[in-house]
């Protein structure tokens, strides 16, 4: 019997950002992302990126009896289901692994890269048992720098020469190191800051707010969603309460923050 930590595919949220396993689906959106020019410079994605090299790699990398092996996984952003990321583990086979992620060019800006990282390592640690997960980057991308540091790599500050091969060129790397103590640390940091743990709201609130977005009143949406105005209000509190909002507003500001909701286009 497969334990439920080695079960085919792993889901993973922490109620703004999602890890799923990578699905056939998934390639358009994943042939787009790898094509971008910061994909390029910061990646080892082949170059000019196709839709056959997204196919070819979810066939190697979609749920299976082997998926734990080396968990890969899309990272999606509430309320859609959207690739917009990936990030995989390859473990070493004693007690460690190395870290590889990417995120698309629609999903930058937001934190998300740093929510889907604590999200893989947290269960790498605990579903693995692993002791340690090691993270690079070229030197000169500040954006994964601050995003692993946000998640707690312990990182020197000197660059380590010609530490990786890009397309045949060995580069210039900046090299991180997680244990299950600095991830610890680093989540009761953003907890106090409260930028990592998401405000858990329930699937009706996400509906109402994605609403209030839209500029709807409390009545339209509740015929919208086929529920009571006064539920509709209940819903409208309970979101204030757990943004920490005082109007429906600066509910909504913050929402576009968190990247929970997008204005209508």
């Amino acid at each position: 019997m497969v334990s439920p930590e080695r079960a085919p595919g792993v889901v993973l949220s922490d109620g703004i950002v999602s890890l799923r396993p990578v699905t056939a689906s998934d390639a358009p959106d994943m042939a787009a992302g790898c094509q971008d020019p910061q994909a390029v410079r910061w990646t080892t994605v082949p170059t000019p990126y196709a839709l056959s090299d997204a196919e070819e790699f979810i066939s190697e990398r979609a749920a299976g009896p082997t998926w734990a092996d080396q968990p890969t996984w899309a990272v999606t952003t509430l309320p859609d289901d959207r690739w917009s990321g990936g990030v995989d583990l390859r473990p070493d086979g004693e007690g460690g692994a190395a870290l590889g992620y990417l995120l698309a060019p629609w999903a930058r800006g937001h934190g998300h890269a740093a929510r889907a990282l604590r999200l893989a390592c947290g269960w790498a640690f605990s579903a693995l048992s692993l002791e340690v997960v090691t993270w690079f980057a070229y030197a000169g991308n500040d954006a994964s720098l601050q995003a692993a540091r946000r998640v707690g790599f312990q990182i020197p500050p000197h660059v380590f020469r010609s530490y990786a091969s890009q397309r045949g060129r060995r580069r210039d790397c900046w090299v991180g190191t997680l244990t299950p103590d600095d991830l610890v640390t680093s989540v009761r940091v953003a907890e106090a800051r409260r930028d990592y743990l998401g405000p858990d709201l329930t699937r009706r609130e996400l509906d109402v707010l994605r609403r209030l977005a839209r500029g709807e009143a409390n009545r339209a949406i509740a015929v919208e969603l086929g529920i009571s105005e006064n539920t509709v209000k209940n819903h409208v509190r309970s979101i204030l309460e757990k943004l920490q909002a005082s109007s429906r507003s600066e509910a909504v500001v913050s929402a576009l923050r968190l990247g929970i909701v997008a204005l209508p286009t």
